[in-house]
């Protein structure tokens, strides 16, 4: 199966953040880009995630820090017509290292599902016990 390609749209530097703690756990990474919505109209935001996505020949993810946000708005203007790329919001670590991890192994659609939930499984309210 191809690699998928991923593209991180997010506000500010979140996204070369979330990508440099990834590179830490998971080691070098190719085939993700970053892009911050720093210093973008919405119009040439959305025209940037358009020339970053043109090459995906067999589709992949723009993943988007959270919904009805710029970067998620633009995404999925950007996307139009292309069933094969997916916009996935609400990135996040654990999401983002699952895609890294499985990127090679499902279609895009499965993938942006799979990583969607293992991103809703990370979030969780735990309580440190007193001793």
């Amino acid at each position: 199966m191809t690699r998928i390609p991923a593209l991180l749209v997010t506000h500010a530097d979140l996204g070369a953040a979330l990508l440099r703690a990834a590179q830490q756990v998971y080691g070098p990474v190719s085939d993700v880009e970053v892009l911050s919505n720093s210093e973008f109209s919405r119009a040439d935001l959305e025209n940037a995630i358009r020339g970053r996505v043109a090459g995906w020949t067999h589709g992949g993810l723009v993943l988007t820090d959270f919904p009805g946000g710029s970067c998620q708005q633009c995404g999925l203007l950007a996307a139009r017509g292309n069933a094969e790329i997916v916009v996935v919001t609400g990135v996040n670590l654990p999401g983002l290292l699952d895609y890294l991890h499985n990127r090679e192994q499902y279609p895009v659609a499965e993938l942006a599902e799979h990583l969607i939930a293992r991103a809703r499984d990370s979030v969780r309210v735990q309580h440190a016990r007193s001793e």
